[in-house]
Parts: C-alpha cells; sequence; structure tokens
C-alpha cells in the first residue's frame, strides 16, 4: 500500500504547472498588441480596439485561474479569448497568438471535436474583422497556420498527458499485483504456522490435559492424598487448560483473513453479546494492528466473562487523528463464573507488550469504583504507525 500511496505522489508530482509560463506569455503577448495598437492608425475603431483587448487579457486570466476546464466559465472565457483575438487580428497580426492559445487549451482539455470548433470560431472572427476594416487587405495563411499550430501543439499535449496517466495506473496496478501476491504468500505462511501449533502444541496440550483428568480420579481414590497436593493438582490443570484456549485462539488467529477490524469486532461482540460502537471514519489498518487490537478485546472480554458474569458490556472502535483505539467497557456484575480462577493471568500483559512493539499502550482503570462497579481496557495504535511512518509523538494522554 505505501508503494502505491509513492507511485501515485510522484505522478501528482510531475502534473503540469503552465500557469507562471502562460502568465509571462500574456505579458509579452499584450506588449506586443499594444505596440502593434499604438504603431498603426484606428481611427473611429480605436475605442473598439482597447476594449477588446482588454477582454481577450481578462479572458486568458480567467482561463488560467478557473482549475474546472468543464465548467462553464472556463468555456466561455476560452471561446471569448478565440473571439477577442480574432477581432484585434484586424488590428495588428499578432494578435491571432490569443486565438491559438485559445485552441491550445481547448485541445488540451477538451475533446479534438470542439478544440477545432474554436479553431472555426477564430479564424471566422479574423475573416470577418478583416472584411470590414480592411477589405482591401485580404487574408493571410499565417494567421490561420498558428491557429492550426497552437490545436495541434494542444492535442498532443493531451496525448501525452494520457500516455503518463495510462503509465501511472499501468505502474500501480503493477504494485498492487506484487502486494496482493505478498500478501497471499503471508496468508500461506500463517495457515503453515497454525497447522504446525495445532498439530505440535494443541495436540501435546489436550493429550496433557487427558493425562491430568486421569491422575486427578487416581489421586481422588487415594484418601490419604494431602490439600497440598489436590491443590496444585488442580492449579497444574487449569494452567494446562489456559494454555490449550491460548493456543486454540494463536490457531484462529492465525488461519482467519484479516479483514476490517471493524467487521472482525462486531462479530466478536455479537458472540459475546456485547454493544458495539465505531466512532470516526473507517480505515484499512495494517495486519499486524488488526490481529493485535482484535485480540485486545478478545482478551479484555474473556475477562469480563471471568469475572463479571452477567454484566453488561461495550467495545468500541475509534478512528483518531492521533491513534485508533479499541476500548471495552464492563459495568460489573454480581455474579462470578468459575473461570475466575482459570488461566494464567498474564493476558492483558501479553497484549500489553504486543501493542508496545506497535508504539502502542493498553490502559486498564475501574469505571466506578465508589459503586463497585466494572473496568474499562483501552488499547491504542499511533496512527502515524499505522500510515507507514517511522517517526512517533505521543500524543498528550499518552505521555
Amino acid at each position: 500500500m505505501r508503494k502505491i500511496i509513492r507511485v501515485q505522489s510522484r505522478a501528482r508530482g510531475r502534473a503540469p504547472r503552465p500557469g507562471l509560463a502562460s502568465l509571462l506569455g500574456l505579458i509579452l503577448l499584450l506588449w506586443g498588441v499594444i505596440s502593434g495598437l499604438l504603431s498603426t492608425s484606428r481611427g473611429a475603431f480605436q475605442p473598439l480596439a482597447d476594449a477588446v483587448l482588454i477582454v481577450a487579457a481578462v479572458a486568458w486570466i480567467m482561463a488560467l485561474v478557473i482549475h474546472n476546464d468543464d465548467s462553464l466559465v472556463s468555456r466561455v472565457s476560452i471561446f471569448t479569448m478565440a473571439l477577442a483575438g480574432g477581432v484585434l487580428t484586424s488590428f495588428t497580426p499578432i494578435a491571432i497568438v490569443f486565438s491559438a492559445v485559445a485552441a491550445l487549451y481547448a485541445a488540451i482539455h477538451w475533446r479534438l471535436a470542439v478544440a477545432t470548433l474554436t479553431v472555426v470560431v477564430g479564424w471566422a472572427t479574423v475573416l470577418i474583422s478583416l472584411a470590414i476594416s480592411s477589405p482591401s487587405n485580404g487574408w493571410s495563411t499565417g494567421d490561420l497556420a498558428t491557429l492550426l499550430a497552437g490545436l495541434i501543439i494542444g492535442s498532443t499535449r493531451q496525448q501525452s498527458i494520457r500516455q503518463a496517466e495510462v503509465a501511472t495506473q499501468k505502474k500501480i496496478d503493477e504494485v498492487r499485483t506484487e502486494v496482493e501476491h505478498e500478501r497471499a504468500e503471508l496468508l500461506a505462511e500463517r495457515n503453515h504456522l497454525a497447522r504446525e501449533i495445532h498439530d505440535v502444541l494443541a495436540h501435546t496440550l489436550a493429550a496433557l490435559s487427558l493425562q491430568l483428568e486421569a491422575f486427578d480420579t487416581v489421586v481422588d481414590a487415594e484418601p490419604e492424598t494431602g490439600p497440598g497436593v489436590r491443590e496444585q493438582l488442580a492449579r497444574t490443570r487449569r494452567l494446562v487448560r489456559s494454555g490449550l484456549d491460548e493456543a486454540r485462539r494463536a490457531v484462529q488467529a492465525l488461519r482467519d483473513d484479516s479483514g476490517p477490524l471493524d467487521e472482525q469486532l462486531r462479530t466478536l461482540a455479537a458472540v459475546h453479546d456485547t454493544t458495539f460502537e465505531v466512532v470516526g471514519a473507517s480505515q484499512r489498518l495494517p495486519p499486524q494492528i488488526t490481529v493485535t487490537l482484535y485480540r485486545a478485546a478478545q482478551e479484555a472480554l474473556t475477562n469480563a466473562v471471568k469475572h463479571a458474569t452477567g454484566s453488561a458490556k461495550t467495545v468500541r472502535l475509534i478512528y483518531r487523528d492521533a491513534d485508533v483505539v479499541v476500548e471495552v467497557i464492563n459495568d460489573g456484575g454480581t455474579t462470578w463464573s468459575n473461570l475466575a480462577h482459570s488461566g494464567s493471568g498474564y493476558g492483558l500483559q501479553g497484549i500489553a507488550e504486543r501493542l508496545a512493539l506497535l508504539e502502542g499502550r493498553l490502559d486498564v482503570e475501574c469505571v466506578d469504583e465508589s459503586k463497585g462497579g466494572g473496568w474499562r481496557v483501552v488499547a491504542s495504535v499511533p496512527t502515524n504507525l499505522v500510515e507507514g511512518r517511522e517517526s512517533f509523538t505521543p500524543s498528550p494522554n499518552q505521555r
């Protein structure tokens, strides 16, 4: 994904920036047109020539300022520039550049038919203006050649831009294919690890659990067995059962495709009959972050079942500017499950260590201690890690 972002950034960096060059060209053209107007006798048409020159300059500036090439104002500006250039050509030949630039802009931004129409409008205006002001002079093929040059240059530029866009899209598709291939290899490796854990560790722990159950039966049959032995045996059995549960969860996490975190948490909340909320715009997170935050919510809900059976629980996924947060809240409870005494007690500590590797953190706090209320478990990962930046600046509530 980072590769795709970099390709798109480079494509944006190559985007043409004709504003300054076009403005400089306008200034030079105005200089030439004004010089031509001053050196010729315009007679009664002098106010008209001055007004048309101003209109042509304003139309050029409007075409530069407006970024939406398909807008009505942009189209009117370019056609106005073509008309004004045609009128001014009857006073000074250099003014044909206005119409040529209009043809250039039209060929770059619009279809060839519309650009050709711009040339026709400009050329027709030249012919009409010359026929009115100087019918004996006729028309020059140089004016038509100038208009056609603008059309050809603009069309060539449009083709170059389209070729660059096609090449960029092709590069993005290639990188996306490479990313998907790497993702497929990663999923295959995860499935391999899941099979190894299931076939070796999980089977071994399951067999050990059965042996302990059988040994427990033997111990119960011996009345002389001391209470310390029975307690130690029960503790060992709980530890093995907890390890087996952890192994099964690890296998499940490895085999599950890392889909969107909100979908995984919504499914998890439904299994535990828990309220689920999403705050902020959803983001696509890297697999290691998705798995870690999911495991944090899973561990927090497991603890709520163990220590506060029947309590109301809420899972909240929060997308913020500084971090992505998973918050699990339970309001306490008056009943306790038999599972409260099972497990090693290091689940949340392991989650905190995993979050630390991602420059995140885990906070556990009492919701309402005065009422003997429940607990809030908050797991967070900074968004600069999500976006692929290497530096990390903790937010004020993380210091």
